[in-house]
């Protein structure tokens, strides 16, 4: 249950030598940056640095052309800064971009070619065996040429009716469902001709005025064209391909320096320059990493620092440090708030506690198996709850064996400790008892913060420190020995005129404060407020230990509700019975796992967290996570 002190360290140097020193120096150390600005008396002299948007757009090119060339640049490790300039790096984008927009126009204009011969090669070559050359046809001054095709059903009334028109019919080449036609008729008779054949349904092909000599040299001459721009179009591929291959390792180094800029970047927020361009920079390191922080920046030229003292209305940040174990519930505690840097870590505290009410609540050693899988299988994947899960499944699995109970049966092993639903008085009694220890435990918290806060009100006369410890203590102990011996250890007498005394205490501690402390109170709450504030301290520590009688409502809820659905499954055989089984234990394990869950968050909150702990701290965030924001 450690919190890191804190030192703050004050950085100057060279505005010229700012992007290598942070990119160099603090990127991966570990270390917290602060505003400069907030730290420096003269402020009104210092400025920001202004955000380079030239960096995100160079970013874009950048990832534009890893996508293109499908390159995974998800993983890309920390990089050792080059110090290449934002101006070179997105030139060398540019160039490998310029080279592949270029392969990729010529294959569009060899593409565009391919496309406008095959739009006539294929007709034109159903004419390769007419023996005549196209700019003879073209040329002719009284005659019309047409060639098309015409569906074959009304080829035999073509044959008919054009024996007695003023035309010469060509029939080219037959198919499935046309045949390909050729045409002459003179000028004066070609619109009744063109008419005719209209109606037919003849569909005219124009052969393009580009045609040379007869239509089989024609189409010889395209078929060398289309191979020669199949070449072309094949070769730039394999320019692609190869700028590809060589522009890959360039690429993700450029991607990797960009993302150093854009840290950078993002860093910058918290910098500050003076006229003289030299840089401030402001940053939290933990003490246990100051010895190799100095010892870096001493090894360093044109650079400066001193030692800070934090400014009085300045809250150091808050870096927990608790072994693996523990570390998995920094979430929980975080979720409610992150201790100042004088309170108590109560993350040992709560991991503890979470686990042993989540056990108490929900033991059940099939059920705990399941759970443990299931954080194992989390934790293999690096998920943080998973270690929860496991730490949750484990102690769900000793309870379990405590009470007898596999998948909800009580009766494949033997409780060692208890059956839940078979006693039941025991069990309430045992979670209020539980409630009343760890209440009595956040207390000693409490008096221990208001220690370390040298806050003498907090530690020895609030409802929550000694004061209130020793009444909650002495009422919960005695009733306790009453239940568990039959008579009282002192008089009731003797316990009503101590809380009396002590809660007179508690009622004027403000004053009784401001005596022996000496201090000079602004203001104190008034005498009605204060009793007020009394009556719900009493009501709170009755409340409070009541409410803990839902660790065993819960430990018997699951036995009943097990119960029930393996008596549901009994009322049908066969693969039924299984299923109804199966089906059931698996909404035992997420619905109530997950109501068990919240269960457990709620009483730590309300009637642990509230008693000792103020989470108002700020979490300290590296400057990996801050350069990424």
């Amino acid at each position: 249950m450690a919190v890191e002190q804190m030192k703050l360290l004050s950085i100057t140097g060279k505005d010229s030598d700012l992007e290598g020193f942070l990119a160099k120096n603090l990127l991966n150390s570990g270390i917290q940056i602060e505003d400069a600005k907030k730290i420096y008396n003269k402020g009104w002299k210092l400025n920001y640095y202004e955000y380079d948007y030239r960096v995100k757009e160079a970013i874009k090119k950048c990832m534009s052309l890893l996508n293109k060339f499908e390159i995974d640049y998800s993983n890309i490790k920390n990089q050792i800064f080059s110090g290449n300039s934002i101006e070179d790096l997105d030139k060398r984008i540019q160039d490998i971009n310029s080279r592949y927009e270029t392969s990729l126009k010529n294959i569009e204009i060899n593409k565009k070619q391919i496309d406008e011969i095959n739009e006539y090669i294929d007709p034109i070559s159903r004419l390769k065996d007419f023996d005549i050359e196209a700019k003879k046809i073209f040329d002719c001054r009284y005659l019309k040429f047409r060639y098309g095709n015409i569906p074959n059903e009304n080829m035999d009334e073509i044959r008919k009716i054009t024996e007695d028109m003023d035309v010469v019919l060509f029939e080219v080449s037959k198919e499935d469902d046309v045949t390909w036609v050729v045409y002459f008729t003179t000028e004066e008779f070609a619109p009744d001709v063109d008419g005719f054949f209209n109606i037919q349904k003849f569909e005219r092909i124009r052969i393009p005025d580009r045609i040379e000599g007869k239509p089989s040299e024609f189409v010889q001459k395209c078929n060398i064209q289309l191979a020669e721009y199949e070449a072309s179009i094949k070769k730039e591929n394999e320019l692609i391909n190869k700028l590809k291959n060589e522009a890959k390792e360039s690429l993700i180094e450029i991607y990797g320096q960009l993302q150093i800029y854009e840290k950078i970047n993002n860093l910058k927020k918290y910098i500050v320059k003076d006229q003289n361009n030299t840089f401030y920079v402001v940053v939290w390191v933990p003490e246990s990493n100051m010895k190799n922080m100095i010892n870096m920046l001493n090894n360093l030229k044109d650079i400066d620092f001193v030692i800070k003292d934090a400014k009085s209305n300045m809250k150091p940040p808050t870096k927990l440090k608790n072994p693996s174990l523990f570390s998995p519930f920094e979430m929980i505690v975080k979720m409610y708030g992150v201790p100042n840097i004088e309170e108590l870590d109560p993350t040992a505290f709560i991991a503890i506690v979470s686990c042993i009410l989540f056990g108490f609540m929900f033991g059940d050693v099939g059920h705990g198996a399941v759970i443990l899988i299931a954080g194992i299988i989390m934790l293999a994947k690096k998920s943080k709850a998973g270690a929860i899960l496991v730490d949750g499944g484990i102690f769900s699995i000793i309870f379990g064996f405590l009470y007898g109970s596999v998948f909800g049966k009580e009766d494949w092993i033997k409780p060692i400790l208890i059956s839940p639903m078979e006693n039941i008085n025991t069990m309430l009694i045992s979670g209020i008892a539980v409630g009343g220890i760890l209440i009595v435990i956040a207390m000693i918290l409490n008096i221990i913060n208001g220690i370390r806060t040298k806050n003498f009100k907090k530690a020895f006369l609030d409802g929550n420190g000694l004061a209130g410890f020793i009444m909650y203590s002495l009422i919960l102990g005695s009733v306790g020995y009453y239940f568990l011996k039959g008579n009282m250890i002192i008089s009731v007498s003797t316990i009503v005129i101590i809380s009396i005394i002590l809660l007179v205490i508690i009622l004027f501690n403000e004053k009784i404060d401001k005596f022996i402390t000496r201090k000079k109170e602004n203001a104190e709450s008034g005498f009605i407020e204060k009793v007020f504030e009394l009556l719900e301290m009493i009501l709170s520590f009755l409340s409070n230990t009541v409410s803990f009688l839902r660790l065993a409502a819960f430990a018997i809820n699951h036995a009943g509700l097990c119960m029930a659905i393996y008596l549901l499954a009994d009322m049908t055989t066969g693969v039924a019975n299984i299923a109804i089984s199966i089906i059931g234990n698996i909404i035992v394990i997420v619905l109530e796992g997950l109501i068990v869950g919240i269960q457990v968050l709620r009483l730590e909150y309300y009637e642990l967290f509230s008693r000792f702990y103020e989470g108002d701290g700020r979490e300290y965030k590296s400057i990996e996570i801050q350069s990424r924001n």
